[in-house]
């Protein structure tokens, strides 16, 4: 399917960072964003989960601001913050929003540093994030979107309680959670008391 739902400068700069069109799943999940839900994604891997978060947040967040982020996204690992943030850039540098990534084997004062001098979108792992935040090293007040990528293996690696620490602090704010699958209790407790109402977006 075609770019034609984004707003127009996306439908510009999304083809030359080597995304021409969406799928089904990716069609359903903008729709779902547009609507202010907060949204649920399960899919194999391949399904297109990542490109639904990097779509999400570049259609969500418009415009760069001062101060405080707008969007945060907890990944699994340092390497799949690396590789996601690595995407976001290529897309938000023409956009002139900043991406900065906070993950454990980066230099945790220089990270603050970075978030603190101004940023839209931080892309970042559970302890890192964790850290960053009961040290003040950045402001939740104006956050639109807060992700969960890869929530399974989140779960499942022991963040429980990282994630349990920022999400209590969030202002409202849509969520978006995505996994291969929300079998595990743990992500159903999760769910149960921070995202009470959800759409689930399954992929064929």
């Amino acid at each position: 399917m075609s770019l034609e739902k984004l707003r127009a400068e996306l439908q510009d700069i999304l083809p030359e960072k080597g995304i021409t069109e969406m799928n089904l799943f990716q069609t359903k999940v903008l729709d779902g964003l547009k609507a202010g839900k907060n949204l649920l994604l399960e899919g194999h891997e391949g399904a297109g989960k990542t490109t639904s978060i990097v779509i999400s947040l570049v259609q969500k967040i418009t415009e760069a601001a001062e101060g405080s982020p707008r969007a945060i996204v907890v990944c699994s690992s340092d390497d799949k913050a690396h590789a996601l943030h690595a995407i976001l850039e290529k897309i938000c540098r023409p956009l002139d929003l900043t991406v900065d990534l906070a993950h454990d084997r980066g230099n945790k004062l220089q990270q603050r540093n970075d978030i603190f001098d101004g940023t839209e979108i931080i892309v970042g792992t559970p302890k890192r994030l964790h850290e960053l935040y009961i040290q003040n090293g950045f402001n939740v007040s104006k956050l639109k979107l807060f992700i969960l990528d890869d929530a399974l293996e989140l779960f499942k690696g022991g963040y429980k309680s990282q994630l349990l620490r920022v999400a209590e602090s969030l202002p409202k704010c849509q969520y978006i959670v995505s996994s291969s699958s929300f079998s595990d209790q743990r992500i159903t407790d999760f769910l149960d008391e921070y995202v009470s109402v959800f759409t689930h977006i399954e992929a064929e």
